[in-house]
């Protein structure tokens, strides 16, 4: 809206005229000032309720991003404790000794049980810790076996189960290097966690403050505002608009550049959600809320 002349005729009052015919029929339009305000009350209803909405979205992901952080951050420091438990083990060099299975993995060397309370206790280690956060049964709830042949490997998952085995040397190396591995990934993703927050904290001061200036809008009796005051804030409508659809612009190639690198990274954060995507979610209903107050600034200023 750049002038009083050409304001209203760049704007599509389409929602308020079809309330409005709609609202002639009911009331025969013997009063069409009344249909108009009736109208522009339902569209002022909707846009609260929407509002409420808008926020919760954001709310909800970081919750999401909050939850995410606890469990990465406890699974990192887990890993950390095995790792300095296992370093401190006595490892049993079996001198001779043969590897199971006829290969050449020291790894799963035995010799008549010698040297199995290393491994016992390795394995204790492990429950003890990794096993151990608050949220393993939720989200893994695997064996022992089975959590160490994700976060190692197989033939190290076997090595640390096996019946008769011997803490080695190579073995305490490969617990140590693989726990050290584990615990460096998580502070990796604690790390891109925060860069979501800042991202979502960011794209909340873009929004928030456009659903403010929409709001302020149905706050006021705008059968009362002068034209230059309508025309004042219409504009002020679509430079929030702008800010908008610029935070969402960027926020399409963010997601497009994470998503390059690590897939599904978004539905493995916003899985929880009812939409993956949050940010980009709020910033369609945001702009849907300024379009409404938009109409009701075009319905008030068309009564002039």
């Amino acid at each position: 809206m750049q002038g009083s002349a050409h304001g209203v005729g760049r704007l599509s009052t389409a929602p308020v005229e079809q309330g409005v015919e709609s609202m002639c029929q009911f009331t025969g339009c013997g009063r069409p000032e009344l249909a108009v305000g009736l109208v522009v009350l339902g569209l002022t209803a909707a846009f609260l309720l929407a509002v409420g909405a808008v926020l919760a979205r954001l709310d909800s992901a970081r919750e999401a991003l909050a939850r995410e952080s606890v469990r990465t951050r406890a699974e990192r420091d887990a890993f950390e404790q095995f790792r300095r438990r296992v370093v401190q083990l006595e490892a049993t060099d079996i001198a001779g000794a043969t590897p199971t299975g006829g290969g050449t993995n020291v790894l799963t060397a035995t010799a008549g049980g010698a040297g199995s309370d290393g491994l016992t206790e390795a394995r204790r280690a492990y429950r003890e810790t990794v096993m151990a956060t608050a949220h393993y049964g939720e989200e893994y709830d695997e064996t022992l076996a089975k959590n160490v042949s994700e976060e190692f490997s197989g033939a190290v998952a076997g090595a640390l189960v096996e019946d008769g085995g011997a803490l080695t040397p190579p073995l305490q190396a490969t617990l140590a290097g693989g726990a050290e591995r584990a615990r460096e990934e998580r502070s990796e993703l604690l790390s891109k966690l925060e860069t979501e927050e800042s991202a979502l904290s960011e794209a909340e001061s873009t929004l928030e403050p456009a659903i403010d200036a929409g709001e302020a809008v149905f706050d006021r009796d705008l059968s009362y505002a002068s034209y230059t005051d309508l025309v004042g804030d219409y504009e002020r409508l679509e430079w929030h608009e702008h800010r908008v659809e610029t935070l969402l612009t960027d926020r399409q190639g963010r997601i497009h550049d994470e998503e390059g690198d690590r897939r599904h990274w978004f539905d493995y954060l916003y899985q929880s959600l009812s939409s993956t995507y949050p940010v980009l979610s709020a910033g369609a209903e945001t702009l849907s809320l300024l379009d409404d107050a938009k109409s009701a600034l075009a319905s008030a200023a068309s009564q002039r």
